[in-house]
């Protein structure tokens, strides 16, 4: 019984770890979209088969298995919907496995009252833990009614529960404290990925990111594409640290970025390019509407009043050098030089201002 125990436990770690590979990038919840709960569901119901058809022998003529944890599965992570349809495809398969008996039904009634009691329990306003718990008492008391109408002999009757709530309460936990691991590790992986692109003091994009999205962009040319590249620089931000500390240049830099995220376009790339320099990386976007844009983040920033930490407030400007693609530059490579040349110009000649490249220029 005990190798049966195991090699039970070890299907559904195995379930459990390919799954949360699949759906590392996922996020599962009874919010998520209703592809991804169905997809959730019907996994779950044939690690319930698995399960049903690996059951273990625990007495003389008294088999058990795990499947009701692929139940709590499916509720702990997408709620009532999934449960139920977790529990549909376990409990016509073990109708169809069994035949339509009365020890078949009555052990299938079960599978409806946990899969509804489960789906229940994962909207209630409880922690983790406590719904998992709840969710491993119905596991525990519905099956245990079942046995109480199949098992005559009452001494077997009572090993069997005794059996079956000291196996599933072993597995129940070790499976709790595996998928809060997973979760963790979820959680570390993602913030690491979101850590490796964005940078941490404004939140846009950080070069590196702002790298992979110009090749996408470059890599997807077609000779309908239109590209523009403004490079953006805070004037004067040596005083901004100089005279009020580096904690209120860092307070700057994070509200411009609000201001250079408010004023862009959703499908526009917003970069933190290093220190006191952004950019905005746009496509399909016309001369004129990009001239726009810019003037729009130029006179923003000159009319916003910047709180530094003690409450005080002060002005900045920013210069804009425009590369466009291919407008002001022919070869999409030469952009990001193009449009930090025009940032130049724009500085040289005054700052607070934008400049596009002059296709004249490009060498």
């Amino acid at each position: 019984m005990l190798k049966d125990l195991f090699f039970n436990a070890s299907i559904l770690i195995a379930a459990i770890s390919i799954g949360n590979q699949i759906l590392i990038n996922k996020d599962i919840s009874p919010t998520s979209p209703l592809e991804l709960r169905l997809f959730f569901s019907l996994t779950a119901g044939i690690l319930g088969i698995i399960l049903m058809a690996s059951s273990i022998q625990i007495l003389p003529g008294v088999i058990m298995d795990f499947r009701n944890i692929a139940i709590m599965l499916a509720a702990i992570y997408c709620g009532l919907t999934s449960a139920l349809i977790t529990g549909l495809i376990i409990g016509v398969f073990r109708l169809l496995y069994a035949g339509l008996t009365y020890q078949s039904i009555i052990a299938t009634i079960p599978v409806v009252v946990i899969s509804f009691g489960c789906g229940y329990t994962s909207y209630l306003g409880m922690s983790k833990f406590k719904k998992w718990l709840t969710m491993y008492l119905f596991t525990l008391i519905v099956p245990s009614i079942a046995f109480i109408i199949l098992i005559n002999d009452r001494v077997l009757l009572f090993k069997t529960i005794i059996i079956y709530w000291l196996c599933t309460g072993l597995v129940s936990t070790f499976i709790y404290l595996y998928i809060s691991y997973l979760d963790l590790s979820k959680f570390i992986y993602r913030k690491y990925q979101l850590d490796s692109s964005k940078d941490h003091r404004t939140g846009l994009n950080n070069v590196r990111q702002f790298d992979i999205e110009l090749n996408k962009i470059i890599n997807g040319l077609t000779s309908e594409s239109l590209v523009t590249m403004l490079f953006i620089d805070i004037d004067f931000f040596k005083k901004v640290n100089d005279t009020y500390g580096h904690q209120n240049g860092d307070k700057v830099l994070e509200d411009l970025s609000k201001i250079l995220l408010s004023s862009s376009s959703h499908t526009d790339v917003v970069s933190r390019n290093g220190g006191e320099e952004f950019s905005v990386l746009m496509t399909d976007c016309p001369r004129d509407k990009v001239i726009e844009v810019a003037e729009r983040i130029r006179l923003a920033v000159q009319d916003h009043k910047f709180y530094l930490i003690d409450g005080r407030s002060i002005s900045i400007t920013v210069s804009i050098g425009i590369a466009i693609y291919p407008d002001s530059v022919n070869d999409i490579n030469l952009i990001v030089e193009r449009a930090d040349s025009a940032l130049y110009e724009a500085k040289r000649t005054g700052r607070n201002r934008v400049t596009i490249a002059r296709a004249s220029e490009e060498k």
